[in-house]
């Protein structure tokens, strides 16, 4: 993975706390003019298989996220212009986009996402608000005391404005206070972006949740087998009246089902395969009086080990 930001990026004084969050994930990072100025790209390093003999035997992929962060004031006046776009315009057109992100005359723009950072904006009205009521205060008027119409815009407009971002253009705004918070957000999204091929391929087992990393009762399953035994035996502990010493008793004698298969299909009559964990003592503590599986917990399990009905009771006290 490699994260790709515009140069312009580097020119406020406080950039500096969010690169030194770049640099500390574990990806290259370069700054290189962008196709929008002040954004962040990912690009990914793929083993070409259509390679020729001497061709490269390794290929980049743009990622499909593109990052731009907009400046407070220019903001504004990107969502004033939105607004009096589709206040002007006919109910039934569509609101023109670019007047907040300029995508016509970019090759390719269609197949990208995008999302906007903002940093300061609330600081940045409050200033605005506080330097105009200076400005009207007595003896200090002035005909350039008056606010552009976009400090003017009122918080439900702006939602409105985010909404129809949001709703037409897929278009996310992220509004942040420091460019630490900016650096994570880019960290964050950094990260997720590079576990996007492992989720894929997750996604296309059919048994993913074995390889997710932990059992919904919390069994942590390792790449090795550790943890399937844990996971065998609360299988045998849903049935009805299994005790956590009897499921624990059935799987240290056959540590996986496929153990069990074996022994199943090496008796020679049903009842001997219906019987067969019947005698297994169960492990109690010492005070408490020995106990066996019992011929009809290992019935159910029987069944349940090879039966194709899957209308098939297996507690006949229910």
């Amino acid at each position: 993975m490699e994260v790709c930001a515009d140069p312009g990026l580097l020119k406020d004084p406080g950039s500096d706390a969010w690169v030194k969050v770049l640099s500390s994930l574990d990806c290259k990072y370069s700054f290189e003019p962008q196709a929008i100025p002040c954004s962040i790209t990912w690009r990914r390093n793929m083993p070409n298989t259509l390679s020729t003999p001497d061709g490269p035997m390794v290929k980049t992929e743009e990622e499909k996220e593109v990052l731009v962060l907009v400046e407070p004031e220019d903001f504004l006046k990107r969502l004033f212009s939105l607004t009096q776009s589709f206040v002007n315009a006919p109910s039934a057109s569509q609101p023109d986009l670019n007047q907040v992100l300029p995508l016509a005359d970019l090759e390719g723009s269609s197949t990208k996402t995008y999302s906007l950072a903002v940093i300061g904006l609330d600081a940045y009205r409050c200033n605005q608000e506080h330097s105009r009521q200076q400005a009207l205060s007595p003896g200090k008027q002035s005909s350039s005391s008056q606010p552009g119409p976009e400090l003017c815009m009122t918080q439900e407009e702006i939602l409105e404005a985010l909404v129809v971002l949001q709703l037409w253009g897929n278009i996310e705004v992220l509004f942040l206070d420091t460019w630490q918070e900016f650096g994570q957000h880019v960290s964050a999204l950094t990260k997720a972006i590079g576990k996007r091929p492992y989720k894929r391929q997750l996604e296309s087992q059919e048994l993913r949740f074995c390889t997710a990393g932990a059992w919904a009762s919390r069994v942590r399953l390792e790449k090795d087998g550790t943890g399937l035994w844990q996971v065998w035996k609360r299988q045998i502990q849903q049935f009805n009246r299994v005790s956590p010493a009897t499921a624990a008793t059935i799987a240290e004698a056959y540590p996986s089902p496929s153990l069990l298969l074996q022994a199943y299909e090496e008796c020679s009559t049903e009842d001997e395969k219906r019987l067969l964990l019947s005698d297994i003592p169960v492990k109690l503590d010492v005070s408490s009086k020995d106990r066996r599986v019992g011929p009809d917990l290992s019935r159910r399990i029987y069944l349940f080990m090879v039966s194709t009905d899957p209308d098939l009771v297996l507690d006949l006290s229910t």
